[in-house]
């Protein structure tokens, strides 16, 4: 197969260039000894069969590319990789079970055996052992096998199966309590203050409750400590239950473990509503890629998308936006997709986006949930910022899952996966990671012919701009607009527009600055000449200023059904839409009045 170059590709929760995804440097083991001397030699990666010595794990790393077969000038075909989605090992390394036992000097969880005594010490009676990979100690004591398979330390994927984020004591609670990992965040059954869970022992740690509001809800960290404290992480306890999922590694010893890049406990912690911080967690992401229809081959394709995930606070909606990239200057910009509401779910903090079709094109690579409570900034651990630096109310990640069209019929050619339709592999995403050289159209391109790459060269193609066609409404109806704008790849960022009345009577435009504003026509009376009414949209970009104009008539009322009939009913000239679907409509395609906050993760 062959990989093109300009190929990004996302690892559990980290993004590499191919080139880098073999770089030693990037997988040197963090604060612990090589394995038996096993780091991989200078060149070699410690993923491939063939590496002396060979991997960690039999059959080793595995690897599911997406692409499509392209014939070359010859008419030889060759297998074109598009996209490339996490690398796993032995069907991802996954488990679950209960806590049994917490090795605090070395930061190890013993999962699914038989539960430690108070004092002893953990051994393989106690079951799985199971590392978070983390490089930076994020989430407890630094230690990291391989940093590309490490956790995501900008958007944790160690949380709770609300969102909270979790960690593991850095010294045993019992001694000496961890400051960012406090035993008081974990109350115990019978505190007056919360609910008694009937299911845990009188004494036991909570295992569900509300956090009350912090000192200082508006991202500054200070304040008394008062625990349970949202501002800081949740300790995991022996007795909880976890999903984990990573790599297998080996200690200095040789022994095995589970090198987790996940770790969800089942714990139902829950910030104060309407209250800083609130965390937010993305479970699931599936969005289709549309595609037009090839010629001679019939076809099904989808722009459906299917979010899921949890939030600590249920009482503030949740926005689904998609983050898209300035293909020369790596700019990001968020699109909105849509708005949910998780306390409509039966299952408190979830939320669900599941539409089978919208304007969720074009298809990106990576998604934002965002908390109506508002956000608060990452920094590096120890500093200002919630949860040991991670940050609160938003949670960005990587999309593997993209539904490409399908075939009606057996036994015809198969439709080619549409990476055409994907702008960060058909232009490219801007600077590498911001500050590198520009990575453009993959190449060479997974499908023929390739599309336009984009030009970055500084000159452009000023905005293609319709008004739509003149049409006819009846006196006092509620109107929308409808224009369209079609802007060069290379725009950035994206056009402003402008509408302006040219004629007729004055009306007031509602929403003058987006695609579809609203007007009430002017009363028109019955056998009355009909009014004409002129409007001009303008949209701009740094590539030039485009115009379009639409004519609106106006008249009488019943002067609408005096034109040809069908079926015996008279049928009007143009439908004046009601008052409640005018707001439904201008509801859905104007933005939100709301202010955007959104501030990348490290």
């Amino acid at each position: 197969m062959i990989v093109p170059c300009n190929t990004i590709l996302q690892m559990p929760a980290t993004a590499f260039t191919w080139a880098q995804l073999f770089d030693p440097t990037l997988s040197a083991p963090v604060n612990m000894p090589p394995a038996n001397g096993r780091a991989a030699p200078s060149g070699q990666t410690g993923l491939a069969l063939q590496d002396v010595p060979a991997p960690f794990a039999y059959p080793s790393f595995e690897i599911r590319v997406v692409g499509n077969v392209v014939r070359d000038g010859a008419g030889n075909k060759r297998y074109v990789v598009g996209l490339i989605a996490p690398i796993s090992q032995q069907g991802l390394n996954a488990g679950a079970g209960e806590i049994t036992c917490i090795d605090y000097t070395n930061g190890f969880l013993y999962v699914g055996g038989a539960t430690a005594r108070p004092g002893e010490s953990c051994g393989a009676a106690n079951g799985a052992r199971v590392q978070m990979n983390d490089p930076i100690g994020r989430w407890g004591l630094p230690h990291s096998p391989d940093p590309r398979f490490m956790g995501d330390i900008g958007n944790t994927t160690m949380h709770t199966a609300s969102g909270y984020p979790i960690c593991v004591p850095r010294t045993d609670p019992a001694f000496n309590d961890d400051p960012l990992c406090p035993k008081g965040n974990r109350p115990l059954n019978g505190d007056t203050r919360f609910a008694e869970d009937p299911f845990l022992a009188i004494g036991a740690p909570l295992r569900a409750f509300d956090m009350p509001p912090s000192p200082d809800h508006f991202g500054i960290v200070d304040g008394p400590a008062a625990f349970p404290d949202a501002r800081q992480q949740l300790p995991l306890e022996i007795g909880d239950w976890i999903d984990y999922s990573g790599t297998l590694a080996k200690d200095a010893l040789g022994d095995d473990y589970i090198s987790a890049h996940t770790v969800i406990a089942n714990l139902g912690v829950f910030t104060a509503p309407g209250y800083q911080p609130a965390y937010v967690a993305i479970e699931e992401l599936l969005l289709g890629t549309a595609g037009d229809a090839i010629p001679g081959i019939e076809q099904e394709a989808t722009n459906r998308i299917f979010v899921v995930g949890f939030t600590t606070d249920p009482s503030a909606l949740i926005d689904i936006d998609a983050v898209d990239v300035n293909p020369c200057t790596g700019q990001e910009s968020l699109r909105l997709l849509g708005t949910v509401d998780p306390a409509s779910q039966p299952v408190r903090g979830r939320f669900r986006f599941h539409v089978l079709g919208g304007a969720f094109m074009p298809p990106t690579r990576e998604m934002v949930a965002m908390s109506y409570d508002g956000t608060t900034p990452a920094s590096d651990p120890g500093g200002e910022g919630f949860a040991n630096g991670l940050g609160s109310g938003q949670y960005r990640a990587p999309n593997f899952d993209f539904i490409f069209p399908e075939g009606f019929k057996f036994g015809q050619p198969l439709p080619p996966n549409n990476f055409q339709d994907m702008p960060f592999l058909a232009l490219g995403s801007g600077p590498l990671f911001g500050t590198g050289p520009l990575v453009g159209q993959l190449t060479p391109w997974p499908g023929s012919p390739a599309p336009a790459p984009a030009n970055c060269t500084g000159t452009g193609t000023a905005p293609i701009v319709s008004a739509g066609a003149d049409f006819v409404v009846g006196s006092s109806a509620q109107v929308t607009l409808l224009g369209k704008v079609t802007e060069d790849p290379n725009a950035w960022p994206t056009a402003t527009f402008a509408w302006t009345q040219t004629a007729g009577p004055l009306v007031t435009l509602d929403g003058a600055d987006t695609l579809t504003p609203g007007f009430v026509a002017p009363t028109v009376a019955f056998g009355s000449v009909p009014v004409t009414l002129g409007f001009q949209l303008t949209a701009s970009d740094q590539f030039g200023t485009s115009t379009a104009t639409v004519n609106v008539s106006v008249v009488g009322a019943t002067d609408l059904i005096s034109g040809p009939t069908a079926c015996g009913r008279p049928r009007p000239w143009a439908a004046a839409a009601s008052a409640e679907a005018f707001a439904a409509r201008r509801a859905e395609s104007s933005p939100s009045p709301r202010p955007r906050r959104w501030s990348a993760p490290p």
